[in-house]
This record gives C-alpha cells, sequence and structure tokens, in this order.
C-alpha cells in the first residue's frame, strides 16, 4: 500500500508580482490585483457569456469529475483509465519541502496502481464540492474539491479517515468527449478517527 500520509499542504497562493494581473487570452488588458492573486475586475473562472456550448462543456466536466469519483468508489479499472486521454498523467503531489517526488502515475497499470491504493478500505465515499472551470475551445483548465471518506479495520474497530482533496486538473477535448489531460492531487488535510455507529432511534 502506498503511504499517502505525507501528501498534507496546500498549493501556496498564487501571489501576483506586479501591479496589475491581466488573464490568460486577455493580451494587452490590466486590471487591479487581487491579493490573493485573482483578477479583481475579472475572476479567472468567471462564466462568459456564450451560445450554450460553454455550458454543455461545463456540465460534461462536471459529468467527468463525478464519475471519476464513481469509479474510484466502485474500483472501476476499466471505467477510470477510459476517463484520462492518450498521455494522461494523475500526479500526487508532495508538501513543501518533501524529499519524494511527486508520484506520477500513466497508462492502464498505473491506473490500476491508483485504485489500489484503497483495497485496504472495507468502503470509501469521495463527495465531489466545488468544480471551478476555465474554458479554451478544446482545453480547458480547472480546480476540484473533494472530501474522501475512507473506512478501515483497525485493532478490531472499524476507523475513518476523511481527507480533504483538491485536484488541479487540466482537460481535453478528444474526440467530441471530454477527458483529463493532467489531474494533480493535493491533500490539504486529514482527520482519522474510531467510526461509531448510531445509538438509540
Amino acid at each position: 500500500m502506498t503511504d499517502l500520509t505525507d501528501l498534507t499542504p496546500p498549493h501556496p497562493l498564487n501571489i501576483p508580482t506586479g501591479p496589475t494581473d491581466a488573464l490568460p487570452g486577455d493580451p494587452g488588458e490590466h486590471v487591479p490585483a487581487h491579493p490573493h492573486g485573482f483578477a479583481a475586475a475579472t475572476p479567472p473562472y468567471a462564466v462568459p457569456a456564450d451560445d450554450g456550448q460553454g455550458l454543455r462543456d461545463r456540465m460534461e466536466l462536471r459529468q467527468l469529475v463525478d464519475t471519476y469519483a464513481h469509479a474510484l468508489d466502485r474500483r472501476m479499472t476499466e471505467l477510470f483509465a477510459s476517463l484520462f486521454g492518450e498521455g494522461g498523467e494523475l500526479v500526487l503531489m508532495r508538501p513543501p519541502g518533501s524529499r519524494r517526488a511527486p508520484w506520477v502515475l500513466d497508462g492502464r497499470d498505473g491506473w490500476a496502481k491508483a485504485l489500489a491504493v484503497l483495497e485496504p478500505c472495507r468502503v470509501t465515499t469521495h463527495f465531489v464540492g466545488n468544480h471551478l472551470v476555465r474554458l479554451a475551445g478544446d482545453s480547458a483548465t480547472g480546480e476540484t474539491y473533494c472530501l474522501a471518506h475512507e473506512i478501515y479495520p483497525a485493532d478490531g474497530a472499524d476507523r475513518i479517515r476523511v481527507r480533504s482533496i483538491r485536484y488541479h486538473d487540466s482537460y481535453r477535448r478528444t474526440n467530441g468527449s471530454w477527458l483529463f489531460a493532467r489531474r494533480e492531487l493535493t491533500i490539504d488535510w486529514t482527520e482519522d478517527r474510531t467510526l461509531r455507529s448510531p445509538t438509540g432511534p
């Protein structure tokens, strides 16, 4: 089993270094910088007006990240693998200061290893929350929040481990379908406790 206990700190904030912070794809357009790296006038993930294609793309990308969680919880290796395009990567990020390189999984063998991490668990529930997307034609980037609940046996009593996960995603549309090109996983925090069954009515 791969030890994921050191995958804890969050990504550092993207603090702009200059007085303005133009959005990618908007050359020459300068707006006041937000202290946390977002453009004050136009947030990076703002939803532009369009003819409906953008809305369909966002719905399909949300379906992609939800299917990823479903495949993990159901241990569906083939479905999990099918969500990544050719050359796609799942990258488990290490905390700042760690001497261990990120764990990069690719190819069918790599996807099987990703699900093997969950083998000691009796059951898992990956609950997908925030999903921010920025579209650029047949490519897109995004950030996805997830709470992973893992129930596993320990010393005769089941325990539950909750991980707060953020994915930094790169997507690519291939043959009309959105797939992951790269998915970077960072664990912000972990809680581990004895699982208590409800008592009484």
